[in-house]
């Protein structure tokens, strides 16, 4: 309760810094201004996803989009079928470069305040962000390439990994909007960026970033994965091995 209170008192008076700032000041005429509740996320044991507040300040006339990427990885798509009796991953799409995280929010409908191009360019809806994306696969029936796609789409919004997320208006001068990153939500660097949107076109655009990252044993674990992935590969056998030596004993003894 007491931190629920703490964050709550926190926002208050960060909405109220940035009310007497801008009616002070009359900041942002061509610069856009926004800010982040925390730029750490620390993965731990107990890990079980964390919410971050994004807020910035709304501009009379424009329209306003803030997106988050993830950290770009290779994802794998497969497709099973009965062959003899058995199921066995008979096709398989992997999808290069991909955001591990994708959320986004904006002040009115993306394809009603940006055309085609720019949502394509800017990667700014889910269905768009597959366009560009290098793909590897196993089979050359190019026609259900969508049906692929979608499929990936609803897996990752299944997963709560590709979210949109409501922008909330504050007496027409603040915007806010609350994200939450999941417990699987991959280390890295999350690209946070606010567009300002006016006559359709993009005449702003501003990043900050969110760092995620494992702490205690489980950092040096994955740092140990990544550094020495030949070493760390043998160990996971050895370990396996031994693994399965103990519970074989186990299980005699009974």
């Amino acid at each position: 309760m007491n931190i629920m209170f703490h964050k709550y008192t926190k926002m208050k008076i960060l909405t109220v810094f940035l009310l007497i700032f801008l009616l002070n000041n009359n900041i942002l005429g061509s610069e856009a201004y926004f800010d982040l509740s925390e730029e750490q996320i620390q993965i731990q044991t107990d890990f079980n996803g964390k919410e971050i507040i994004i807020f910035g300040i709304l501009e009379p006339d424009e329209d306003t989009i803030v997106s988050i990427m993830g950290p770009s990885i290779d994802t794998k798509l497969s497709k099973k079928e009965r062959l003899f009796g058995f199921w066995v991953n008979t096709k398989k799409i992997i999808y290069k470069n991909l955001p591990s995280i994708f959320f986004i929010a904006s002040s009115s409908p993306i394809e009603d305040i940006l055309n085609n191009e720019a949502i394509i360019k800017e990667r700014l809806y889910f269905d768009k962000i597959l366009t560009n994306t290098i793909t590897h696969r196993n089979f050359t029936d190019q026609k259900n390439i969508g049906q692929w796609n979608k499929s990936l789409i609803d897996i990752k919004k299944t997963e709560n990994l590709y979210k949109k997320y409501y922008l909330k208006n504050v007496d027409n001068k603040l915007f806010q909007t609350r994200v939450f990153f999941p417990a699987n939500s991959t280390p890295g660097e999350y690209i946070v960026t606010i567009y300002q949107i006016k006559n359709n076109i993009v005449i702003n655009k501003k990043n900050k970033i969110i760092m995620i990252k494992k702490s205690g044993i489980g950092n040096k674990i994955f740092l140990f994965a990544h550094q020495q992935p030949g070493a760390y590969g043998i160990l996971s056998i050895i370990f396996a091995i031994l693994a399965g030596l103990i519970a074989a004993t186990v299980f005699r003894r009974l």
